[in-house]
């Protein structure tokens, strides 16, 4: 799957504000770790790092496809975006140890294998001390896009094991009016640090 056509057409106000919206519990815990230098891995639109950076956040955001990173600063720049945005892999980021306070990001992780997951994690929590992520679970009632493994949130958590988890939940975001979806939680998210002691 390509994800530059996936990307292709022009974010709209509505679609951003939507996609802040959707995922605003998502997003709440982010802003409540309290970190003010972050990194987003995967950018897709640039919506995130955007908002986050209306809200004074020192914001850098990578993906591997410099078209999806171009698309992502044309965006950001069309909506007053102050975030960075770089064309970097996420498996050897180009950043010093703890960089950064916090990584973030919303469905990306299921598009991996489990041991390719634990070398994104390790290298994430090289460039910070905590890492957030989202994606959809199980439960979720579409597949958006190619190869995404959807998981429930008991493997989640075996995979996870090697690491501190902070935060293990499931939740419903936004995206869906209440009669269509009233209590099913079809989003995976944690946060996860190093283990104690390394």
């Amino acid at each position: 799957m390509d994800w530059n056509k996936y990307y292709q057409a022009p974010l709209t106000l509505k679609g951003l504000l939507s996609n802040l919206y959707g995922q605003k519990e998502f997003l709440s815990v982010i802003l409540e770790a309290g970190a003010k230098n972050i990194l987003e891995v995967g950018v897709g639109s640039g919506a995130m790092s955007t908002f986050f950076s209306w809200l004074g956040l020192n914001v850098t955001g990578i993906d591997i496809s410099p078209e999806v990173i171009e698309k992502a600063k044309t965006e950001s720049a069309r909506f007053n975006g102050l975030a960075k945005f770089e064309v970097a892999d996420t498996f050897s980021l180009p950043y010093s140890d703890l960089s950064f306070d916090l990584v973030f990001h919303q469905g990306l992780m299921e598009h991996f294998s489990d041991a390719d997951i634990h070398k994104i994690f390790n290298e994430q929590l090289r460039v910070a001390r905590r890492v957030v992520f989202s994606v959809p679970n199980h439960r979720y009632p579409r597949r958006d896009f190619g190869n995404e493994r959807l998981m429930a949130k008991s493997q989640w958590e075996q995979i996870l094991q090697p690491y501190q988890v902070v935060t293990s939940c499931s939740y419903s975001p936004k995206f869906f009016p209440k009669w269509y979806l009233p209590r099913v939680k079809i989003q995976y998210m944690a946060v996860i640090e190093k283990p104690n002691g390394s």
